[in-house]
């Protein structure tokens, strides 16, 4: 799933949420896209690095060579992307932001909310990566990929039809959203 659906889910998941219990909307909102951010910051730095000031190492297009060879092969990309898609790093923090939480402690929620809201996108990212998904036992294994049978991308793993369904999923979840935050009525404006 892409990057903005899951900012536009858990903000959405949030909501009814928050009516129960008490809920870091902060936190849930970071932890829904921390696991892409070093994706992204890594394809932007190589982007401008092979374009601008270095040769591209082997033939081919840059975006080729950072999704598909240093996206599997070179250690920096490996743990900078499947550190916060590893089931093991978000549980554990998950578990000591209860600990925090239970003893009153400020920073304890925000972290179990955020841990909730990473373990959740890395869900997702399981059910929709076929042959780039997370390395989700990371850091103990460096090499297994759970190859879901749906990807959000890939042509041959259904990924025309579910770029669709996203899309349409985030036209619901942005009207849901503009109606629950949108100021109604000139009273509310003022």
């Amino acid at each position: 799933m892409q990057t903005p659906s899951h900012l536009l889910l858990a903000g959405a998941l949030s909501v009814p949420l928050r009516r129960r219990v008490s809920v870091s909307l902060p936190a849930v909102l970071v932890g829904s896209v921390l696991p892409d951010i070093p994706f992204t910051l890594l394809t932007i730095w190589g982007e401008i690095y092979y374009r601008w000031f270095a040769p591209l190492p082997q033939p081919g297009s840059i975006m080729e060579y950072l999704h598909f060879t240093l996206f599997f092969t070179d250690p920096l990309w490996i743990v900078a992307h499947n550190f916060f898609h590893s089931l093991l790093i978000a549980s554990a923090l998950l578990l000591v932001g209860l600990w925090g939480m239970r003893r009153r402690a400020g920073w304890g929620a925000w972290l179990f909310w955020m841990a909730a809201s990473l373990l959740l996108h890395i869900i997702i990212d399981l059910l929709t990566h076929t042959s780039d998904g997370p390395l989700i036992w990371f850091p103990v294994n460096w090499s297994y990929h759970f190859a879901s049978p749906v990807s959000y991308w890939e042509r041959d793993a259904w990924g025309s039809l579910f770029i669709v369904g996203e899309y349409a999923l985030d036209l619901v979840l942005l009207i849901y959203l503009a109606r629950k935050f949108w100021p109604r009525g000139g009273a509310r404006r003022a």
